[in-house]
């Protein structure tokens, strides 16, 4: 079986995803070098232990889960929009597999 060319809807979609990823990835290297490099250099201690422990067992936690669930929400939204999109881009008279579209991919009985 041959592999056909993705199409530029599918194009699309994949940019679009590898743009989120990236900018999720930059926020949390921006937090983990923000916390190695710069917490350290205020000497802050809370009952006796550093303020970058806190922060790292903690917030950074946090955060990463935050990142997590805004991942999550941003792909629920790309996959909606590109599902009208293909559904627009759809014939809907002539289109021969309907039914198949339909129930998401399962053939017809």
């Amino acid at each position: 079986m041959k592999n056909l060319p993705p199409t530029p809807l599918e194009n699309e979609y994949w940019r679009q995803v590898k743009r989120i990823t990236w900018r999720l990835l930059g926020v949390w290297v921006a937090l983990i070098l923000s916390v190695v490099l710069f917490i350290p250099l205020l000497g802050i201690t809370v009952y006796g232990v550093p303020l970058s422990y806190w922060v790292i067992s903690s917030v950074l936690l946090l955060s990463f889960l935050g990142l997590v669930a805004c991942y999550a929400w941003f792909m629920d939204r790309l996959e909606l929009k590109f599902k009208r999109a293909v559904e627009n881009n759809r014939n809907p008279s002539g289109d021969r597999h309907e039914k198949q579209h339909r129930r998401g991919g399962k053939t017809p009985p």
